[in-house]
Parts: C-alpha cells; sequence; structure tokens
C-alpha cells in the first residue's frame, strides 16, 4: 500500500500502487491552488492481445488489441525501412480498440529482412500502458474470399470456376493462392478439396452445394473467410430424372 509523506507544500507518494492514482489537489481553504493527475507507469503484455491482419501484400494492414475501457491509445508503426511512422490515434469498437496502417516502402517482390514493430501507448484513469510487438507482414495476411464462384453442369461432372479476391495482388503467376474447396454431399457428410495456382476444378454431379476459402500456399497464415454457399442444383436434377 502506498504512503504519503506531506513536507510543507510537498507531498510525496512512497511505493505508488493502483489504489493510490488518481488526481490529488492542493487547496487553501476554498480555494484550488494546484491538481496533478498521477497514473502507474509500466509495461503491460498479458491481457492486450493484439491481433494484426493484412488483406494481402500491399503493405496495409490493421491491428486491434484489449484495453481498460477508460483508456485512451495511439499507435505507430516502426516501418521496413527502419523509420519510424506517425502516431495514429486509435478507435474503439465492439470492446477493442483499432488502428490501421500502411508502410509506403513495403515492396511485395522483396524477402522481408525487417519485422515491423507496433508501438503502443495508452493512458487509462489509473495507469500508463506502454506496450511493443514484433511481426512480418507475411505472417499476418489472411485473404478475404475468393469471388464469382460458379458451377456449370456438364454430363455427370460440375464445372466449377472463380477469382481471385479483388484486393490480392497481381500477377497471379508471381502471388498464387491455394483453394480449398468444401462441398456437401446427398446424405448430408461434407468433403474437401484442395486446388493450387488453378481457378478451376471438376466435381461429381452428385454434390449439392459447394463454397471456397484461400490462402497463400507458401506461408503459413489463416484460410480467408468462407464464400457464401452455393447451390448446384444436384437435388432438383435427381427430382426430374425421377418423373
Amino acid at each position: 500500500m502506498a504512503e504519503l509523506v506531506a513536507e510543507g507544500r510537498a507531498l510525496t507518494i512512497v511505493g505508488l500502487d493502483l489504489p493510490a492514482a488518481g488526481n490529488y489537489s492542493c487547496w487553501a481553504g476554498g480555494v484550488l491552488l494546484d491538481s496533478i493527475y498521477v497514473v502507474v507507469s509500466g509495461t503491460r503484455e498479458e491481457g492486450m492481445n493484439v491481433s494484426c491482419q493484412a488483406e494481402s501484400y500491399r503493405g496495409s494492414f490493421r491491428c486491434s488489441w484489449a484495453g481498460p475501457r477508460s483508456a485512451v491509445f495511439r499507435a505507430r508503426l516502426t516501418l521496413s525501412d527502419g523509420s519510424l511512422g506517425e502516431w495514429v490515434p486509435a478507435s474503439r469498437r465492439r470492446g477493442r480498440f483499432n488502428a490501421s496502417f500502411v508502410d509506403p516502402f513495403f515492396c511485395p517482390f522483396a524477402e522481408e529482412l525487417r519485422p515491423l514493430r507496433l508501438q503502443l501507448e495508452g493512458l487509462s484513469d489509473t495507469s500508463y500502458i506502454n506496450f511493443s510487438s514484433q511481426f512480418f507482414i507475411r505472417d499476418i495476411v489472411r485473404p478475404d474470399p475468393p469471388q464469382e464462384l460458379s458451377v456449370q453442369r456438364l454430363g455427370e461432372h460440375l464445372h466449377l470456376a472463380w477469382a481471385p479476391p479483388a484486393s490480392w495482388p497481381l500477377p497471379r503467376s508471381y502471388f498464387a493462392l491455394l483453394y480449398r474447396l468444401q462441398y456437401e454431399l446427398p446424405n448430408g457428410t461434407q468433403a474437401d478439396k484442395y486446388v493450387e495456382g488453378e481457378e478451376e476444378t471438376w466435381l461429381w454431379d452428385s454434390v449439392q452445394q459447394v463454397r471456397i476459402s484461400c490462402r497463400d500456399p507458401y506461408t503459413s497464415p489463416a484460410w480467408s473467410p468462407w464464400s457464401p454457399w452455393h447451390g448446384t442444383g444436384a437435388a432438383q436434377q435427381r427430382r426430374l430424372r425421377g418423373l
């Protein structure tokens, strides 16, 4: 527990802790002479839960993290060339703080040799928070879902075609994607098929519906969100055959 030691007009807080943080005022009768707000300073790592995500290799990404409800945060990035970026104010949404960044020196065709460093500063009603995190963009890439999924029935097979996410960089020969097709069979079971570097494939016509996801095949980032389920019309075809 903190101890307050008064010597003349000076007040010393010995062993400052969270219960002792807050506003301190100096009064002469009913006149306020001075005031100061005292917080506990330190580096906080536990509970920050910093998460960063990039849609592609364009050098832009967003980060979110947890923090005290009463806190105000700002964030700054050490760029890929080693220089310091400007401080960015963080917004709060759904219980988490958020900030977006762009590294203008990032080159998607070059190997990442130096990690980016994210620095967070926050001030709450009881404490000053200083936290940093390092990462490579290649480790935080999570593409958007593939687009324009189409299904065409040809005989006893289904021809599936799709396009990469609109946010994915070009050329496709350099920025290949690994696609994961998930499809549902007549008995309700689901199966997966993986396709790398291509934007079409074939399935048996008994498949009921299909959806698709993707990721970079050369690193280990997360899979993209799934596209919506796409019906194949197989059930209708079976009904017509039974007539």
